[in-house]
C-alpha cells in the first residue's frame, strides 16, 4: 500500500511568506517618497543646502506666494516647477534699510499671465555659494541668513537676530582700520 502525500506549505511558512513579502514592500515603498518627504521636512535653514543640489548658470530661486503656500523653482532665471514646500503661516524678511534701520522686505511681485501675486519670500543662491542675506520672522522664531560662510542662525527675539546680523562691527570706522 502506498501513501500519497500532498506538497503543500503549511500555515508557518506561509506567514513567512507574507511577512518577508511585507518588509521588501516596505522598504522599496519607503524610499519612492524619501524625496518627497524630504522635501516636506524642508525648513527654512535647509533651503541653502537644498537649492545647492540643484545644476545652474546663473543662479537658482525660490519664491513663495499666496502668503507662503506655493513655492516656485527658478533655474536660470526661468520658473521650473512648483516645490512641495510650504510655510504654515506668511513669513515676515527684513532687511537693514539705507538709514541702517531694520525694515521689512518687498519682493518684486510674481506674473502668471497678467496677474500679480505678492512674493512673500524669496531666496537666492548663486554658483559661488553666496546666498540671500536677511533676517525671516516666522514662527515666533528669527531666521538669520548670511550671505556668505556662516550657516542659519535661529534665535528668539529680534533683537538678538538685529546683534547678530548687524554688519557694523566688521565696517572699517577710520583709516587706522586699514594700517597693514
Amino acid at each position: 500500500m502506498k501513501i500519497a502525500s500532498k506538497s503543500s506549505f503549511t500555515l508557518f511558512e506561509l506567514l513567512i511568506v507574507i511577512l518577508i513579502i511585507s518588509i521588501i514592500y516596505g522598504i522599496f515603498i519607503e524610499r519612492l517618497n524619501s524625496k518627497e518627504e524630504e522635501i516636506k521636512r524642508l525648513g527654512l535653514e535647509d533651503i541653502h543646502e537644498f537649492l545647492s543640489s540643484y545644476d545652474f548658470n546663473e543662479s537658482v530661486k525660490l519664491r513663495c506666494v499666496d502668503q507662503g503656500r506655493s513655492c516656485y523653482l527658478f533655474l536660470d532665471g526661468q520658473k521650473r516647477e512648483k516645490i512641495p514646500f510650504s510655510f504654515r503661516s506668511e513669513p515676515k524678511v527684513y532687511d537693514f534699510d539705507i538709514h541702517g534701520m531694520l525694515s521689512q522686505v518687498r519682493f518684486v511681485p510674481l506674473f502668471e499671465g497678467n496677474m500679480p501675486k505678492d512674493v512673500c519670500f524669496e531666496y537666492d543662491l548663486y554658483p559661488n555659494g553666496s546666498g540671500s542675506s536677511y533676517i525671516v520672522e516666522y514662527e515666533k522664531r528669527y531666521y538669520v541668513f548670511y550671505s556668505y560662510l556662516h550657516p542659519v542662525r535661529i534665535v528668539k527675539s529680534i533683537a538678538k537676530a538685529q546683534d547678530l546680523f548687524d554688519p557694523t562691527p566688521w565696517i572699517p570706522t577710520d583709516s587706522s582700520d586699514y594700517n597693514f
